[in-house]
């Protein structure tokens, strides 16, 4: 992954239009911020992400921003600019584009930062600029004005005062762990010392996100933070949780993690139950159908099956219905064999394997395709899929196809 981070940073610091290189893990894709950032006389058009607002570092380069890439580990660092330049910053265009979490370290000045990652292009949430500018909020800006180093910087390894006064400083250190940790802490710094922090093995285990300096008071300093810095964007870190867990599951057919959250989002804001743990949803748009377990408003996803639904001269019935006969096979009559079969409409429409011949030997020709409406009112699986719905789906199941 360095290697692809180091070439996609080659790009972006020698050229203004960075290489493209998807996210291998995609979180969700990027809209247009609803407000702008306005740096002096320059405006700029953020992104949004899962709620919270990003710039590319790239665009703060293109303003004068200066910035460090660290070819061994990644690592980005944003300095504080000298001036803010008038420059084009238009011609990226990032609507609708994939991103994943930016795993290497970003840091402005001596705090860090999280980020994202779309398309060769690394993001950071706009709270983080309050490190170097107040920001003031309206309807329509982001308004940005450079304010005075604090002089102080804090990380999780130290603190250092190059104030000439003695400093009294409260700190906030940031951890993720199936949701945020706010580990507070408190020191005394003599002017101009560096104080060495000792790693907090409470937290080895957890995503550690950022220190945050709370307060700083000292003779002529009086420094309060009420603002995260956009730290706690509590969703995005906890789909990438999400996603890192569910890459070591067999969830079926392949499934991005954006059309996952989709379709749980979906089933949930349906308000359905079930008698049973589990739920069924077919998609006839999408051909696919898609097994949650869990209750009513909190579905998970666990399957995610390619299907085939019925032709257009004899559809797949829409609606809600149950699980509810099984039989291991069917068809004998008529000349072949579908395996693994469970109604959810007595024994005239189920789910059911692919069409073999009447031995259960050999697929019958152009009746294994998947992924396109091909049955007669049936829902096909893969001979795999459907062994496994017959053996782990129970009787009273919600199904639900649309």
């Amino acid at each position: 992954m360095k290697k692809i981070y180091l070439v996609i940073f080659f790009c972006f610091l020698f050229t203004t239009s960075l290489c493209a290189s998807e996210p291998t893990s995609i979180l969700g894709t990027l809209s247009s911020a609803s407000i702008q950032l306005e740096f002096e006389s320059q405006k700029v058009t953020p992104y949004t992400a899962l709620e919270l607002d990003y710039i590319p570092v790239s665009t703060l380069r293109q303003l004068g921003f200066p910035v460090d890439y660290d070819q061994l580990t990644s690592k980005i660092t944003i300095h504080r600019p000298n001036q803010i330049l008038l420059s084009d910053t238009s011609t990226l265009t990032l609507v609708s584009k994939p991103y994943t979490v930016y795993d290497a370290e970003i840091w402005i000045d001596g705090f860090k930062t999280h980020g994202i990652i779309c398309e060769g292009n690394v993001l950071i949430p706009i709270g983080a600029l309050r490190q170097l500018f107040h920001i003031e909020i309206n309807d329509t800006t982001y308004k940005m004005t450079p304010k005075e180093p604090l002089h102080i910087t804090a990380t999780a390894n130290l603190i250092e005062n190059n104030l000439p006064t003695p400093i009294s400083i409260s700190l906030i250190d940031l951890y993720w762990d199936n949701g945020f940790i706010m580990q507070p802490s408190h020191y005394d710094v003599a002017p101009l010392e560096t104080l060495s922090r000792s790693t907090n093995t409470l937290h080895n285990n957890k995503r550690y996100i950022t220190t945050l300096i709370k307060s700083a008071t000292g003779r002529e300093l009086n420094y309060t933070n009420e603002s995260m810095f956009g730290q706690t964007n509590g969703l995005l870190f906890d789909n990438y949780t999400r996603m890192n867990l569910l890459a070591d599951l067999d969830l079926g057919d392949p499934i991005d993690f954006a059309t996952l959250v989709w379709a749980e989002s979906t089933v949930n804001t349906k308000s359905l139950s079930s008698k049973t743990p589990y739920l069924v949803w077919t998609n006839i748009d999408l051909q696919s159908t898609f097994i949650f377990e869990g209750s009513k408003g909190n579905w998970q996803l666990i399957k995610h099956f390619l299907c085939s639904t019925g032709k257009t001269s004899s559809p797949t019935p829409k609606g809600s219905f149950a699980l509810t006969h099984k039989v291991p096979y069917f068809g004998l009559e008529k000349g072949y064999r579908c395996k693994n079969a469970f109604g959810f409409i007595g024994t005239t429409y189920l789910y059911h394997s692919v069409m073999f011949d009447k031995s259960g030997s050999y697929l019958l020709q152009g009746k294994g395709a998947l992924g396109q409406r091909a049955s007669a009112g049936c829902i096909r699986l893969s001979v795999e899929h459907s062994e496994w719905f017959y053996n782990n789906m129970i009787n009273g199941t919600t199904v639900l196809i649309d």
